[in-house]
């Protein structure tokens, strides 16, 4: 059985670094990058920090909690925290529980460069 999630983390540009996700953001899954997302958001200069939920197919409370850790230590930084790509399920839990009206969401890449 392979991972439950896996990340590739692309920073070819000085504003934003893009973070793309694939499996299952729930416990197993996080335990798994936590290393990685950490030292990534940690060690992170640009203005945005862009989390590609593409291939993402499922996020449970421990994968949203820390969306809202990230969220809060990029803030303190004058930094953002931008998602692109949900599917249907993370989309509705998303929408459920607001998180929209706390970070910024696009469906795609293109979508959000149109904004910069």
């Amino acid at each position: 059985m392979g991972p439950n999630l896996s990340i590739t983390i692309q920073s070819d540009n000085e504003e934003y670094t893009v973070v793309k996700f694939d499996g299952d953001f729930d416990k197993a899954g996080h335990n798994e990058v936590k290393e990685t997302l950490s030292k990534c958001f940690k060690e992170f200069v640009g203005k945005y920090l862009v989390f590609d939920f593409n291939n993402l197919r499922f996020i449970n409370s421990e994968g949203i909690g820390y969306l809202m850790e990230v969220h809060t230590h990029l803030a303190q930084n004058d930094q953002k925290l931008v998602i692109i790509g949900l599917n249907a399920h993370v989309a509705d839990v998303f929408e459920t529980i607001g998180i929209a009206e706390i970070v910024s969401i696009y469906p795609t890449m293109n979508d959000f460069l149109n904004t910069l």
